[in-house]
């Protein structure tokens, strides 16, 4: 009885492998798009001989490169004419390295020229003028405009 039990569970076990690769080999083929060429009869070999219709492919497109010239920007500010002693003062700070607005720097020289130190100082740094060009900010307004 020992032996019927073992050769009936290994005649199950291959047969469910012989299945499980029949299975995977059905599944593979299934996926695969293969046109097959019926047989011709005997009788009608001459048809035979002639070439089957082709696939035609459609044609790829055609990739075209265009270069763009990349051409800088100028920005064109307009300058205007001060006179004499703001265009003078405006060389000066910039000379000295300080960047301001131009109306702005000539506003400031106005409004500045005449007070306390500590008023032209606060005045000054709340417009971006930097702590350590304060004095030189003074000292170039008074030079080019002979005072106040």
């Amino acid at each position: 009885m020992q032996n019927k039990t073992v050769i009936v569970i290994g005649a199950t076990t291959m047969a469910v492998v012989v299945l499980g690769f029949v299975a995977v080999f059905m599944a593979i083929s299934a996926g695969a798009d293969r046109r097959v060429a019926p047989i011709a009869p005997v009788a009608q070999t001459s048809q035979a001989a002639t070439p089957s219709p082709t696939k035609t492919t459609k044609p790829r497109p055609r990739v075209t490169v265009t270069k763009h010239e990349i051409v800088p920007r100028t920005v064109v500010r307009p300058h205007y004419y001060y006179g004499g002693a703001d265009e003078e003062f405006l060389s000066a700070i910039a000379r000295d390295g300080i960047s301001a607005p131009d109306d702005w720097a000539i506003d400031a020289g106005r409004t500045t020229c005449g007070a306390g130190y500590d008023y032209a100082y606060q005045y000054l740094t709340d417009g971006g003028i930097y702590s350590y060009h304060v004095q030189t900010f003074l000292d170039d307004w008074l030079s080019t405009h002979g005072g106040c």
